[in-house]
């Protein structure tokens, strides 16, 4: 034989005692428990504790019924809604585009306007083995080199190559010169590095900098080309690689 169900006034002495999950479940056992653990006072005191700014929110724009029919406290919807959203924020989608979709193509040249080195590369090749989107081209061995004092410039161009059935699209990553300050020779055949920065649109990031940023490792007085790094920056951070790919898919999905 079925044992009745507590009385009525013993689950409001049970709620006060429940959290937010246990309220919920309670809610579902019967119709009494709905009537009991819905209750406005209580899902008030939570709110209050919990997200208090949610009640500047009141009255919440809605219908004001549940899935069931049931008329919904306002509280226990903003509950539900608050916490929800820091599910949301943690959960970002995976980028749309691969490594293995991508690749770069760098064009390098001297003060005169004449090309010194150019090259593709895959960016799964090129990875940086640091989890962030940054890449590095070994380039020792090629002679290039960029000349003494004036300024020389670099474009970095990303493709899009790898997805089957889509026709290939390219977004220009960088055009930009080298500021003649780091453009200098290097004397007794000292190493050193030189880079070039430019700003990139930020999609759905309003204000936020996005940069590009492509750094040389060179060498003696005619600036010989030993190594390349190049990435996407933000706040003067390289971003992690499934943010560059979501950067890029932006310009070649």
């Amino acid at each position: 034989m079925l044992e009745p169900e507590p009385p009525w006034e013993v689950l409001r002495l049970v709620g006060p005692f429940l959290d937010a999950e246990s309220l919920a479940a309670a809610s579902c056992v019967s119709t009494a428990c709905h009537n009991a653990f819905t209750a406005e006072h209580l899902w008030s005191k939570l709110l209050r504790s919990q997200y208090p700014s949610a009640l500047g929110l009141l009255p919440l724009p809605g219908n004001g019924a549940d899935a069931s029919g049931r008329s919904s406290s306002p509280y226990r919807r903003l509950f539900s809604l608050f916490r929800a959203a820091s599910a949301r924020r943690r959960a970002l989608p995976p980028p749309q585009l691969a490594l293995d979709d991508v690749t770069f193509a760098i064009d390098i040249f001297a003060a005169s306007g004449e090309n010194t080195l150019s090259f593709v590369v895959a960016a799964r090749d090129a990875i940086a083995k640091s989890g962030r989107f940054q890449f590095e081209v070994d380039l020792t061995g090629r002679n290039a080199a960029v000349g003494q004092g004036e300024f020389w410039s670099v474009r970095w161009t990303a493709v899009r190559t790898g997805l089957i059935g889509f026709a290939p699209l390219a977004v220009e990553m960088m055009d930009a010169k080298v500021p003649e300050a780091r453009a200098r020779a290097l004397f007794g055949g000292a190493t050193g590095e030189t880079w070039a920065t430019g700003s990139l649109p930020a999609p759905g990031c309003g204000g936020a900098t996005v940069e590009a940023e492509v750094v040389f490792e060179v060498s003696g007085e005619e600036r010989l080309l030993e190594k390349v790094r190049f990435g996407v920056m933000a706040q003067c951070r390289y971003v992690s690689i499934d943010d560059g790919l979501r950067f890029l898919q932006h310009f070649l999905l």
